[in-house]
């Protein structure tokens, strides 16, 4: 399928509103200020854009509610073409998830070192093992270069809070007030002697909770081959051990998401999300997720099934299945012992042939699942011939029984973080998932559409870049921030590949928007666009 490439849509979704007249008395004070406010939050809605090889449709204009709508159209219509295509992957992030409770896990989160700082015995270990983390990435990130050459290195304000009490108050004569504090400022303003600068610059070193599980393992590994390296007195294995239990169980929990109520959804608790919390309330939990299935479910069943891939390790489309009544395969099979079997993958469900003409029925509620990072509902037990994987899919509540009384007969949770180890990627089953991934991407005719994944994952990016150098490919991208984090999508949309796709903004790049007013059904039909082609050139609008 050839598709026509497309200029960059740029959508400033505010309405474009004027203001006459003096201020006359204080009704009409309010009212003007009223009016300010509310042009202040169409301002913020402005940052929509929909990039396609890095051009600019329409560039700062201002719709009205009318013409938004119009172009919302035009979206879904473009993006209908590549759902059409024979070979749709998705691939979910955190994004997805974060208006069910889930939070993202770049750096530590407080619940999780709140956790560890509990437990008296581990507590001691993990900050001196972060103390050299730190230290370790101090010397290879370039951080305290980039401070020192005076470039922007801007840090939240309660970051000071990490400090030692003694450099903490040696601050506070800088009146600190500002959200974010420029660290080079910090220290040329103060008199800070070699120690403490050190100090100051480990503040701009990110400890990403990834990164540093990657890092205790690293240790338990090397500590495991090799007694003599890394000695007992230095760090305790047993405790090691313990710490990284601690921190996958506090994973769990956060990942738990139906578990966390409306009232202890840190989301729904702003002010600004209460039309999503009525609509959640309304329509239930996941009513986003079905959303997006129910639209998937749509494509021409002669098409192949898509693929879903996730990073999370929650079970918000399994819920959501669930309530739909969606079949889907995700690599497992059996009933009170379902164990991983990757040619699963290759199965499909039909409905029985018709005794008369002898043909077969494809059943349209199945989708194809593929969890890259693990669930919150796997365990990993020995292998054994009926089970060379050696893992298991469980019901949900017996892992919470497990962890609640602090057993381990049920087996290991298979939740492991693999931002920048890809080691552990490559060990079963993680090997036989990625290579699935990667076999989908490089087949012709492929779309990925990337929804709420800020490309933090060097093993998930590498396989997206080699399928980019397939000619056939296409790579929508569906992100909050999207160009505006920098980084990797940034230096994507800089390529000016026609076939990099980039949905951006408090809207365009919302998984809540796309799937409730973006993603197309398929029984959108090509003539109603046609006919609003037509009808605007009989009914040219005037220029602004």
């Amino acid at each position: 399928m050839k598709l026509e490439v497309y200029k960059i849509l740029s959508i400033n979704f505010s309405e474009n509103k004027t203001h006459g007249g003096s201020v006359l008395d204080n009704k009409n004070e309010v009212i003007e200020n009223q009016n300010v406010e509310k042009d202040k939050i169409n301002e913020k809605k402005s940052n929509n854009c929909f990039f396609v090889g890095g051009d600019d449709w329409i560039e700062n204009k201002n719709l009205k509610k009318e013409e938004k709508e119009r172009y919302k159209s035009k979206i879904k219509l473009f993006l209908k073409k590549y759902l059409l295509l024979d070979n749709v992957n998705f691939l979910f992030g955190t994004g997805s998830s974060i208006h069910l409770g889930a939070e993202s896990i770049q750096e530590i989160p407080k619940q999780i070192i709140k956790k560890i700082q509990e437990n008296n015995d581990i507590k001691e270990l993990f900050e001196n093992l972060k103390n050299k983390y730190e230290e370790r990435k101090l010397l290879s990130s370039g951080i305290k270069e980039k401070i020192q050459k005076g470039n922007d290195c801007l840090i939240w304000g309660n970051k000071i809070d990490n400090l030692e009490e003694e450099l903490k108050n040696k601050l506070k004569k800088l009146k600190i007030e500002k959200e974010k504090v420029n660290l080079k400022e910090i220290i040329e303003e103060n008199k800070l002697d070699e120690t403490e600068k050190e100090e100051i610059y480990k503040l701009g070193i990110e400890v990403k909770l990834e990164d540093f599980l990657n890092y205790l393992y690293a240790l338990k590994y090397l500590m495991e081959q090799s007694e003599d390296l890394i000695s007992k007195e230095e760090i305790d294995i047993e405790k090691l051990g313990q710490l990284i239990k601690i921190i996958k169980k506090a994973i769990f929990e956060m990942c738990d998401i139906d578990k966390i109520s409306f009232d202890d959804n840190h989301f729904l608790k702003k002010e600004e999300n209460n039309e999503i919390k009525d609509k959640m309330k309304k329509e239930g939990k996941y009513t986003y997720h079905k959303s997006f299935l129910t639209s998937l479910l749509q494509r021409p069943l002669n098409l192949r099934r898509a693929n879903i891939f996730t990073l999370n390790y929650d079970l918000a489309f399994e819920y959501a299945c669930d309530e739909l009544g969606i079949e889907y395969i995700n690599g497992f099979v059996g009933f009170n012992k379902r164990n991983f079997r990757p040619e699963v993958y290759s199965y499909d469900f039909f409905f029985p042939g018709d005794t008369t003409e002898g043909k077969v029925r494809r059943i349209e509620r199945v989708i194809k699942y593929y969890k890259l990072h693990g669930s919150l509902n796997w365990v990993y037990r020995n292998q054994n011939k009926n089970n060379p994987y050696g893992l298991y899919e469980i019901p949900i509540e017996l892992v919470r029984m497990n962890l609640k009384n602090e057993e381990d007969n049920l087996g290991e949770i298979m939740i492991y973080p693999t931002s920048s180890k890809k080691e552990y990627t490559l060990n079963f089953p993680y090997s036989e998932l990625f290579r699935k991934f990667a076999d989908r991407l490089q087949q012709p005719e492929a779309v990925l559409f990337v929804v709420g994944y800020s490309f933090y994952d060097e093993h998930v990016n590498d396989i997206i870049y080699q399928a980019l150098a397939n000619p056939s490919f296409t790579l929508i991208i569906v992100d909050f921030k999207g160009t505006g984090n920098g980084g990797e999508i940034k230096r994507l949309n800089d390529l000016k590949d026609p076939r990099i796709i980039i949905c951006q903004g408090e809207e365009l790049g919302d998984f809540k928007y796309f799937s409730k007013e973006l993603l197309p059904t398929m029984d959108q039909e090509d003539t109603r666009i046609k006919v609003m082609n037509s009808i605007e050139k009989l009914y040219p609008k005037e220029d602004d």
